[in-house]
């Protein structure tokens, strides 16, 4: 039922290890100093700023360079012999960060960068023998541009993927090579014609207590093929607990005014705990997806106010605020399986019973459980759940229909 084929880009981190790695911060040092020089140099030359990347960059190239026809350029480059390769990608870097500035100067005042700190991008020609397990890049070493073998740790790529240009990023003791992999989506139909078709959907509802989120799959008739509960929560906010104390303590061992990076490591562990989780749950919401044949999730949308402060009550490293980012990563994970997330209004989902339609009558925080007033009762999260798979249907079969 798929209808034409797109492409995803995720980005893969793999570790990188080589004989000098004081040539790759060489090659990131001068990879600085050009984006810094071409940033400067847009700045300077309001007639460019309304150009697109590609006559912005040749713009800066005719201020810059000599070219073919060996002109004076107004402002010459002060390296020589830098790879064209290299150099368009730190221009284009330079640009990128100019015209951010440029475009955050409209609405208030902002302080030129007096360093840039782009990583350096390896764009064809200055990189070869690329695999999962090498690359060999072509650095400077501060006196001459060198080819360098470098080892690489970490997942094999996809089969039928294509590698984009990678970079390199220094990540406090590690270096990490980062590569965008272009990726086929098989099924690339917009949300109408998915409902047309009649396809499954499953609607999400995230909660703040040991399941991080309950999903529940309905076919075009209303006729449900399964449910899921994406456990967890209890879990993660009991290691969230037991590093917080620990930066907790610590605080009251240094004082008020540590040197250096305090905690640095508790937070980092914070950060990629998170991360861990909140990628596992995405992973998992996925495969119950294709295990049931799901082409549409559908996840409740609040307004801005109501967010903030049920955010607020939930925590900073409560399972609900987790959500944020559990929906960030489903989003892109979803594109590459051919699923796609939509928002539908929540209002309504957890006042009425999913089964027969009538108003609740009574809901227990504690034990997430409900009665309506005709009798029926069950989990309040599956009833919320159910109404937004519902209500996903009804609405798009206004339009369709």
């Amino acid at each position: 039922m798929g209808s034409g084929q797109g492409y995803c880009i995720t980005t893969w981190r793999l570790r990188l290890r080589c004989k000098h790695p004081q040539w790759l911060r060489a090659t990131q040092e001068l990879f600085n100093g050009i984006e810094l020089f071409y940033y400067n140099l847009l700045l300077e030359h309001e007639e460019l700023w309304a150009q697109n990347s590609q006559g912005t960059l040749r713009g800066l190239e005719i201020l810059s360079l000599s070219g073919k026809e060996k002109r004076v350029p107004a402002t010459p480059l002060p390296w020589e012999d830098v790879p064209p390769y290299f150099r368009r990608a730190a221009a284009n870097a330079g640009i990128a960060a100019a015209k951010s500035h440029i475009s955050r100067g409209k609405t208030s005042y902002v302080n030129k960068a007096e360093k840039l700190n782009s990583a350096v991008v390896f764009y064809k020609r200055m990189y070869r023998d690329f695999s999962a397990e090498e690359i060999t890049l072509k650095v400077w070493t501060g006196t001459q541009w060198q080819w360098m073998h470098c080892r690489l740790y970490g997942k094999d790529f996809p089969k039928d993927a294509e590698l984009m240009s990678p970079s390199v990023v220094f990540e406090r003791d590690f270096i990490m090579l980062h590569v965008p992999v272009k990726e086929p989506t098989r099924d690339t139909s917009p949300v109408k014609l998915r409902m047309k078709e009649g396809r499954n959907i499953c609607g999400l509802q995230f909660t703040n207590g040991d399941a991080f989120a309950v999903g529940c799959v309905m076919d075009k008739d209303g006729k449900e093929l399964g449910v899921r509960f994406f456990r967890g929560g209890e879990e993660y906010s009991h290691y969230c607990r037991s590093l917080t104390e620990k930066i907790d303590k610590s605080r009251e061992a240094l004082g008020d005014a540590p040197k250096g990076h305090p905690n640095q490591k508790y937070w980092m562990h914070l950060k990629h705990m998170s991360d861990h989780y909140a990628h596992q749950v995405s992973r998992e919401i996925i495969r119950f997806c294709q295990e049931k044949d799901a082409s549409v999730i559908a996840v409740p949308k609040y307004n801005e106010e109501y967010t903030r402060k049920v955010m607020i009550g939930s925590g900073n490293w409560g399972p609900l605020h987790l959500s944020m980012r559990i929906r960030e990563y489903l989003s892109y994970k979803a594109w590459k399986a051919g699923i796609l997330v939509i928002e539908v209004h929540a209002n309504g989902i957890g006042s009425v019973c999913a089964l027969c339609g009538g108003s609740i009558a009574d809901a227990d925080r504690k034990s997430k459980e409900f009665v309506c007033k005709n009798g029926h009762y069950g989990n309040r999260y599956l009833n919320a759940a159910r109404n937004l798979t519902k209500k996903c249907r009804t609405q798009f079969e206004k339009h369709v229909n």
